[in-house]
């Protein structure tokens, strides 16, 4: 008899996921179907499209895992009442945790680096102070994890005129974000500024720590960024010197803590979540100045995972299963079956060369938020196209940088590092070549944000597409960027991705298989 475990994340970045056995077959986001970013939330949409596209009565769920935020004013507990075994959990580190397992070949060291997880007594502590997770170390044995080191810290409230704040490394980028783009999700913005920075002796230093488990953030920079007009214009070199200063010491402390990770539990597979591990320039430092064998990230290992690790949790802790869990990055509905045999691949990789955008739509939407090629829009890294996705199509900052995607068989060309990563979530070095010829793709510190296409991917139209692509034009690779339009999320249903195309001027998409032109 089959069994069903749901995973329940009612928090920002809500979502639900579900088990069916061993295998994670189908999971999704609330943003994608109230099509409000970063949602927050009782995920009962998330829950009813599982139900609904798994073909399961409540009655078929053996154990709902719901994790909350303590003192939420969001949740609705009537609804669970339908199912017949629910449990309500408030770890939030020990559940990102539990997600990147998902991604990891046996044995390793678990750091877990965001804004604010949970407090002490939601750890199963015996403390009543309000403190918050920062950071988290956990021993993983290939099934189940145990703690090893844990950071908490004080939320500050009314002190900055940013807002709330915390000795945190997700809260400092919150903190310039905010400052810079009034915006508390706009970290990546930051990331990509910090390139045209500089050192600014004006700018105190951030992070201060040692070798005895200290981290702490400098008053002094906090009163310094407090002192600054708000906001701070993006185009000031003030911000892209404020942002290269933020980066630059994050990559520095991030090398020291793994490194020391390494050499006290005498590991090299290490796999790093929460939100700050979407910062893919500072994984690509990880791999390139600490010994690690593998770098583990799962591709929502922001909030949005929360839920899988809840899953993942109850399978290994509460059920005892030991055996490997089976998953995919592309997780959501599938809307049409899509034969493979009838695509016209040439007539979209003519299209391409030609200069068009192209949006691809097929299979499910992918589980995070990096769109790795079904929900897509995909372009030549010609001269001009970066300008053009920028102030055109995406109506966004000009200064930001777009991933690419290749085939693996074609990574030596692109870069002469052995670093890559199938998610587009670790930035790669260019090779010489790549950076004078194709400045359209790469960032101005010389490095991609790259999905890589394996060969067990051959029957997917991003693969065919690439491999026509060279062999009949040389090109070897393409812009991969996300299928929406600015302030909304991903398009998760057909109808979205035909209206947002006709929105941002995209002319094509191929539409589960079906070239259609939604413009004239």
């Amino acid at each position: 008899m089959k069994r069903y475990v749901l995973g329940v994340h009612s928090g920002h970045d809500s979502s639900a996921c579900l088990f069916c056995d061993n295998q994670l077959v189908i999971a999704i986001e609330k943003e994608r179907l109230s099509r409000k970013k970063h949602d927050s939330g009782e995920p009962i949409e998330c829950i009813e499209y599982i139900l609904k596209e798994a073909e399961l009565e409540y009655s078929d769920i053996d154990l709902v895992v719901r994790v909350n935020w303590f003192n939420s004013n969001e949740l609705n507990d009537e609804y669970y009442k339908v199912f017949k075994n629910v449990i309500v959990r408030y770890e939030h580190h020990l559940f990102h945790a539990y997600a990147v397992t998902l991604v990891m070949d046996g044995e390793g060291i678990i750091y877990i680096v965001d804004g604010r997880g949970c407090r002490p007594k939601d750890n199963g502590e015996k403390s009543n102070m309000d403190i918050f997770e920062t950071e988290s170390v956990y021993k993983y044995d290939g099934c189940i994890i145990s703690a090893l080191e844990k950071k908490y810290a004080e939320h500050i409230v009314g002190e900055y005129k940013w807002g709330s704040h915390m000795d945190s490394i997700g809260y400092i980028y919150a903190d310039v974000s905010r400052m810079i783009f009034q915006d508390y999700n706009a970290a990546g913005k930051v990331m990509a500024l910090a390139s045209y920075g500089r050192t600014n002796s004006n700018i105190p230093p951030i992070i201060k720590y040692d070798n005895y488990d200290i981290f702490s953030v400098s008053k002094e920079w906090l009163q310094f960024l407090n002192q600054q007009e708000f906001p701070i214009d993006y185009h000031s070199q003030l911000a892209k010197d404020i942002s290269y200063s933020l980066q630059n010491e994050v990559e520095k402390y991030f090398e020291f803590r793994v490194n020391t990770l390494i050499s006290k539990y005498k590991s090299n597979s290490i796999a790093i979540s929460g939100g700050v591990a979407l910062n893919c320039k500072n994984n690509g430092e990880l791999m390139r100045k600490c010994n690690i064998d593998k770098l583990g990230i799962f591709p929502a290992c922001g909030d949005n995972g929360i839920s899988v690790g809840a899953a993942v949790w109850a399978i290994r802790e509460l059920y005892h299963d030991r055996r490997k869990l089976k998953w995919r990055f592309d997780l959501g509905k599938t809307y049409s079956k899509l034969n493979q045999s009838k695509v016209d691949i040439e007539k979209i990789v003519d299209l391409i060369y030609k200069g068009n955008v192209v949006g691809i739509f097929e299979n499910g939407s992918e589980y995070g938020p990096r769109a790795l090629c079904n929900r897509s829009l995909l372009a030549l890294p010609s001269k001009g196209m970066k300008d053009y996705l920028n102030m055109k199509v995406k109506k966004r900052e000009r200064f930001r940088p777009f991933g690419g995607v290749v085939l693996e068989r074609n990574i030596g060309k692109l870069t002469r590092e052995t670093v890559s990563n199938d998610y587009m979530l670790i930035a790669v070095k260019a090779r010489d070549d790549i950076i004078r010829t194709l400045p359209d793709l790469v960032h101005i510190d010389g490095t991609i944000r790259i999905q890589v296409v394996r060969e067990d991917r051959k029957n997917t139209s991003i693969y065919r597409i690439l491999d026509i692509l060279e062999r009949k034009y040389g090109s070897f690779l393409l812009i991969n960027t996300s299928f929406n339009d600015k302030g909304e999320p991903i398009v998760e249903q057909p109808d979205e991705a035909i209206s947002t195309a006709k929105k941002i001027g995209v002319k094509y998409i191929l539409l589960n298989g079906i070239i259609e032109r939604v413009m004239w």
